[in-house]
C-alpha cells in the first residue's frame, strides 16, 4: 500500500465547506476522569497543508468524515486527534500513547 504525504492527502480530498478557514476555540478541558477545567486552546485546519495547526506545532490530517458535523482524525508526536465540528458545540479528543491517557476539549468551531 502506498502512503500519501500530508500535502499529496490534501489534494486528493474534496474538502466540505465547514473546514475552509475554520478555527476552533475550545474553553473547556476534561484530563482522564478529573474534572473538567477552563481552557484556551485554539487550533486552525489548514487543508491547503493537511494540517490541524496549534500553538505546539501541526498535526496531520489523516481522514476526513463530511456530514451533519464532519470529523477530522489527526496524528501528532505520540498521539490521535479526532475533532468533530458541529454547529452549536464541537469536541477535539485526544488519545495519547504514552502512559496512556485522552484529553477531551469542548468548545465552538467557526469559519472565517
Amino acid at each position: 500500500m502506498r502512503l500519501l504525504t500530508a500535502s499529496a492527502f490534501a489534494a486528493c480530498v474534496v474538502v466540505p465547506p465547514a473546514f475552509a478557514g475554520t478555527t476552533c476555540n475550545f474553553n473547556i478541558e476534561c484530563y482522564m476522569t478529573e474534572p473538567c477545567e477552563g481552557s484556551g486552546w485554539e487550533l486552525t485546519v489548514d487543508m491547503d497543508a493537511g494540517t490541524l495547526s496549534t500553538i505546539f506545532g501541526d498535526l496531520e490530517v489523516l481522514h476526513i468524515e463530511a456530514g451533519p458535523a464532519p470529523q477530522v482524525s489527526a496524528r501528532g508526536d505520540g498521539a490521535l486527534y479526532l475533532l468533530t465540528i458541529g454547529k452549536e458545540i464541537s469536541f477535539l479528543t485526544t488519545h495519547i500513547a504514552a502512559d496512556p491517557a485522552t484529553i477531551t476539549y469542548v468548545g465552538e468551531c467557526f469559519t472565517e
